[in-house]
């Protein structure tokens, strides 16, 4: 009789993922306000000690030259990998004018609205873009995603920054990265924010996770709600794993249904599912999701 294999005593199976991985097209820069960048060490390093990230860092470029690792970060790449390697980012320094961001175009445009005093003083000290980006990812997901939010708020508290989300259209500074919510593996509103306009709400984010986005026609003063509804589904998602057309979702008196949309041209590119009534009226059904919560 043949000796068993180890695979017949104890099989291998598929690394679990939630139902999705994380887009190429994801990444998050943190605007960083000191002239001095810091070593990569005072970043990450592997045993996380002095509020540092447990990881490993390096530039990309100059070989086995340890003595990069202890002086301040420069132009240029540098790998940033979590402690177990699952997870690995690219972290690329320019300087704000090579990277095409001017401060004061920022702050007057829209996206600078509602900023408080102290965001705004940061981004126009800025000196230096980092850009993070994923180069592999955990196929648990929820590591790799709490591994990239680390590095974002430590870089970005070292260099009295903000940290950018461009796809989700936010900036924070970085005591507000990332917003915990311990009952859950993941925090939608880390990663995903609502666009309004009367009658309408969006979603912006899902896409970091090659997801669709999601759209709502609401009533005119439902936009909050619509867009709370929107953002409890995406939590969803992100917990459960990715919806259907044709999926009901909200209230169990009065749901409302998945659909396919993105019909308008904000979404050319872009996968949206659109939440459209189940036989009843958007207002009634968001009335009711919201009784039963």
């Amino acid at each position: 009789m043949p000796n068993p294999r180890l695979r017949d005593i104890w099989p291998f199976s598929k690394p679990k993922t939630p139902g999705f991985g994380i887009s190429e097209g994801f990444y998050l820069s943190v605007l960083a306000g000191t002239a001095r960048l810091p070593a990569i060490v005072e970043v990450v390093e592997p045993k996380g000690q002095a509020g540092t990230v447990r990881g490993f860092g390096a530039p990309l470029s100059g070989g086995a030259d340890k003595s990069k690792l202890v002086s301040p970060i420069e132009r240029g790449a540098y790998a940033i990998a979590s402690p177990d390697q699952k997870t690995v980012l690219q972290m690329l320094v320019l300087p704000k004018e090579e990277a095409g961001f001017d401060p004061e175009a920022f702050l007057r445009s829209s996206l600078s609205l509602g900023m408080p005093d102290e965001m705004r003083n940061r981004i126009r000290a800025v000196w230096t873009l980092c850009q993070l980006t994923f180069r592999a990812h955990d196929p648990a997901v929820y590591p790799s995603l709490d591994f990239l939010l680390a590095i974002a708020c430590r870089l970005g508290v070292l260099t009295e920054g903000v940290v950018a989300d461009p796809l989700g259209q936010t900036y924070r500074l970085p005591e507000r990265v990332p917003l915990p919510d311990s009952r859950q593996p993941v925090d939608a509103r880390n990663f995903v924010t609502i666009g309004t306009e009367e009658g309408y709400a969006w979603t912006m984010g899902m896409q970091k996770f090659a997801l669709p986005e999601f759209e709502i026609e609401v009533a005119p003063g439902d936009e909050p709600l619509g867009g709370e509804f929107l953002l409890g589904l995406c939590q969803g998602v992100l917990v459960n794993g990715p919806l259907e057309p044709g999926v009901k979702v909200g209230s169990r008196q009065t749901p409302l249904q998945v659909a396919d949309g993105g019909l308008t041209p904000k979404w050319e590119g872009i996968a949206c599912y659109e939440i459209i009534p189940s036989g009843g009226d958007v207002h009634e059904a968001l009335k009711a999701w919201a009784d039963e919560r």
